[in-house]
């Protein structure tokens, strides 16, 4: 397994936190295809270069998915069958990037992912293509990067309700919702119409997202750590606190989610960057 992270383009640090082109031959690493995706705070823009990815929803069957992905905000988990030989571009965009660059409200995106062609339209057939003739990480990257650079004359304007929420996503959104409104300028009414479009979700679902979000990704990076250190750290107040949250989110007890099994994992959280933040 290959990861590559990539920092944003000084003029697109205000709505992409970081692009990541991930190679890997199944076969060869002895690594599981099959990867639990969680509900997460970030919202993606994938692109599959090679094996298509399977994407099954609880109780329902594996399902191929388009080349390029529209990924908006999911509270329910999802198995990815990532196939063989898997090689993906991803956009990791920030908490209202996905709407400033398509305008369209998240809570019409909620729990879904859409073929990109549908809602961008047949320009990102040629973005396929060149991206599919990158020869290395670093030229993924440049393409993807020159096609972001040139959205920009499209974007929704930025808002200091944006600003604010990545206050949030740093205080491993443990800060309440009446300080976040504050950095908005918003009353907490106000703010909660603004997420409703600009997130897709309430503030404080939102808030427990990043949350678990964060408490999963130190996991995956830590496969040893006790969940109970993870959760102090990530600001739960009580074991019962967080093993409630994670059950809504991931599905299942986080005592199932074994260190073995993280070995044998493509660790997708890991490659979240969460650092480059304005």
């Amino acid at each position: 397994m290959l990861p590559s992270h990539f920092a944003p383009h000084p003029a697109l640090l205000d709505y992409v936190d970081s692009v990541f082109v991930l190679t890997c031959d199944f076969a060869a690493t002895g690594l599981s295809p099959l990867y639990p995706f969680v509900p997460t705070h970030n919202r993606f823009l994938c692109f599959y270069l090679d094996d298509p990815v399977k994407v099954q929803k609880p109780a329902g069957a594996f399902v191929a998915r388009a080349r390029a992905l529209i990924v908006g905000p999911h509270l329910a988990p999802v198995t990815l069958d990532l196939g063989r030989h898997h090689r993906a571009v991803v956009v990791n965009l920030k908490p209202a990037g996905m709407y400033r660059l398509l305008g369209i409200p998240m809570a019409e995106l909620l729990d879904r992912d859409y073929d990109a062609r549908l809602v961008v339209g047949r320009e990102i057939d040629e973005l396929l293509d060149r991206l599919h003739a990158g020869r290395t990480p670093a030229a993924c990257n440049a393409v993807m990067q020159r096609y972001l650079l040139g959205k920009r004359g499209q974007l929704r304007p930025a808002l200091p309700f944006d600003r604010a929420l990545l206050h949030q996503v740093r205080a491993s959104g443990n800060l309440p919702v009446e300080r976040v409104a504050a950095h908005a300028c918003l009353s907490v009414r106000q703010f909660e119409r603004r997420a409703h479009e600009r997130l897709g979700l309430p503030p404080k679902l939102f808030s427990r997202l990043i949350r678990f979000s964060h408490a999963y990704k130190h996991k995956e990076g830590a496969p040893q750590t006790p969940w109970l250190d993870i959760a102090h750290r990530c600001g739960y107040f009580d074991q019962m606190h967080f093993i409630r949250d994670f059950k809504f989110f991931a599905g299942f007890p986080p005592g199932r989610l074994q260190a073995a099994d993280l070995e044998q994992s493509v660790l997708f959280r890991t490659m979240e960057d969460l650092t480059i933040l304005l």
